[in-house]
């Protein structure tokens, strides 16, 4: 079963009342329609923006990239059911970067198998992230790698090699591929934060009183 006849495929034609309608571009108001970042906002009550502060920049990037480059505005609409987990993904975890980087770097590599220096690009992406995946229980380790996470200008870099790639196999799964590309990272993403350790809540940091 393909991206759209899957999780997806209920959303055709429809969206919650009082929400702005997907479209390209960036808005000026609600009204006007909304990219999916700046639905994102709308879902989350906050300053009506493509760059909320509630999502990680590097998921914001490669969502705004897909909401763009997709060509279908039916396609487009589907997105809106990924806007809730872009939700609450800000923080500091260098991984979260790395991970959507790589990500975007399967896809280069899915559509155009023949090279080397994609896989190789990849693999150096996926070395760093099992490196912090490995420091994770370290609390020093976690403080440190906070300065190693690659900037915003890294990811608009890595999906400028998928775009030039992907343009080149333009057919019935072009937007297929994008957001499928959107939703892994998402959910990648996601699974990341799901393992992070609580913080304590300021009860629990305080020490018992006897």
């Amino acid at each position: 079963m393909s991206w759209t006849e899957g999780r997806l495929s209920a959303t055709v034609g429809r969206r919650p009342a009082g929400l702005p309608m997907l479209d390209r571009g960036g808005h000026r108001s609600p009204e006007q329609g909304a990219c999916l970042m700046e639905y994102v906002s709308v879902l989350a009550g906050t300053r009506f923006s493509d760059h909320p502060r509630c999502t990680h920049p590097a998921l914001a990037q490669l969502a705004r990239v897909v909401n763009d480059e997709v060509v279908d505005p039916a396609a487009r609409s589907r997105l809106a059911v990924l806007a809730p987990d872009l939700i609450g993904t800000r923080c500091r975890d260098p991984r979260i970067t790395l991970t959507v980087m790589a990500c975007c770097l399967r896809a280069a590599v899915a559509a155009r198998p023949q090279g080397r220096d994609l896989p190789q690009a990849l693999e150096r992406i996926e070395a760093h992230l099992n490196r912090l995946q490995a420091r994770q229980g370290h609390r020093w380790a976690r403080l440190r790698n906070v300065g190693s996470e690659p900037g915003v200008l890294a990811v608009i870099s890595t999906l400028r090699v998928v775009l030039r790639h992907t343009h080149r196999f333009r057919g019935p799964r072009h937007d297929d591929q994008l957001c499928e590309l959107l939703e892994r990272a998402i959910a990648d993403c996601r699974e990341l934060l799901a393992q992070r350790p609580a913080r304590p809540t300021r009860q629990q940091s305080q020490p018992a009183v006897r």
